[in-house]
């Protein structure tokens, strides 16, 4: 059986929802790394190194990534591992690099290739970092078209490597009896025919947070039955987000999750919900934007290039056309002034575009097939 070693963040959700389904396409599959997850991962072995530099694993930093790599060469090579996935292109995947293994299939996200090597002051200490990362890698996946084609514009040289992916949602894990939105609205006090709106993204700085909870503050004081939630995610906040938090939660339809809600608890909060709120400035393709559609919610996210690649306004969701609070408020408030019509059209259609194109066990199989071939060129 080809053996596959998937070396980045355990603890991370979606590398915890890939590896199984990569199991379970017929690949012997191992995760490798330095954080490792709080439980086993069905059908996927496990393998934990030491941080090269850094005492305890929970203080890592990035220099930790430029330490010594024998310990996962020796492991590599013991195991017969036949291909190597390395993830994040300036952390695990430039760890990755620099172990000298081949072939080796680079999974890069949003922040490593189109944010940090291409803007601020990390440019000059992550371009040539990036750089040399993707001309090693054998192939390179991307989180969707949109971020595809950012790697073809800025890293030409590796154009031809360059495969998107949706890795999307596990249907099987996102299925509701039809009571438990009703269910989920009374647990809330939220009345029948209220409008719920959800930010599921968390509050990090990358989320536009102050713009989102001024957005949402001016939409309840605008609107006199919408119910807003906001998760948290238990991202750490500055003093002025955390008054913006609180003077949401204060309000008698403001909802505040200041925790990580577990599967069953998220796909109940997705029941309930008409529209979903995303307004990075810079995304992938946003798994939770995936879920709530699946489920039912409208999505109004920011109007950036990967959002096109896969959402239509006013056919399958709503773009805010400027990233202010009172832009946002604007959109929403005209979503709400029609969203029975709005959801007759594009409930039905965003669920079965989903299950179609963006199921985590689809995408499995295609990268699961990518992976053989990497390993059958490499044996050539």
């Amino acid at each position: 059986m080809l053996h596959f070693a998937f070396f980045g963040n355990g603890r991370s959700y979606h590398v915890q929802k890939w590896l199984p389904a990569l199991a379970e396409e017929g690949l012997r599959v191992s995760l490798v790394t330095f954080h490792p997850p709080s439980a086993p991962l069905p059908g996927v072995g496990l393998h934990v190194l030491d941080p090269p530099l850094s005492r305890h694993r929970d203080r890592m930093n990035w220099l930790d990534f430029w330490g010594p790599t024998r310990p996962l060469r020796r492991w590599l090579t013991a195991e017969k591992v036949d291909v190597l996935m390395a993830s994040f292109a300036t952390s695990y995947g430039l760890f990755g690099m620099r172990s000298g293994f081949h072939p080796q299939l680079l999974n890069t996200w949003t922040y490593d290739v189109a944010d940090y090597p291409l803007h601020g002051w990390r440019r000059w200490l992550f371009r040539p970092v990036v750089n040399r990362v993707l001309r090693n890698a054998d192939a390179i996946l991307t989180d969707g078209a949109g971020l595809a084609e950012i790697v073809r514009t800025h890293y030409p040289f590796a154009a031809d490597k360059v495969t998107p992916t949706f890795w999307g949602i596990r249907l099987a894990d996102h299925t509701a009896p039809p009571t438990l939105g009703a269910t989920t609205r009374a647990a809330y006090g939220i009345p029948a025919q209220a409008p719920v709106l959800i930010s599921p993204r968390g509050v990090s700085a990358l989320y536009h947070p102050d713009v989102l909870l001024d957005g949402l503050h001016q939409l309840l004081e605008n609107h006199a039955d919408a119910h807003v939630f906001v998760l948290t995610l238990g991202h750490e906040r500055p003093a002025a987000i955390q008054a913006r938090l609180d003077a949401l939660d204060a309000h008698p339809r403001g909802h505040l999750i200041d925790r990580f809600l577990a599967k069953p608890e998220m796909v109940a909060l997705w029941s309930a919900a008409d529209v979903l709120v995303s307004i990075p400035p810079k995304d992938g393709i946003s798994v939770s934007v995936l879920e709530g559609m699946y489920l039912g919610a409208l999505p109004v996210v920011s109007d950036i290039p990967n959002n096109h690649t896969f959402l239509t306004e006013g056919e399958s969701g709503f773009f805010v056309p400027e990233a202010t609070a009172a832009s946002l408020t604007d959109t929403l408030l005209c979503v709400l002034a029609d969203l029975p019509a709005h959801q007759a059209q594009m409930v039905a259609r965003n669920r079965r575009w989903v299950a179609e194109h963006a199921a985590v066990e689809q995408t499995a199989r295609q990268v699961a097939d990518l992976i053989r071939r990497l390993a059958e060129r490499a044996a050539a």
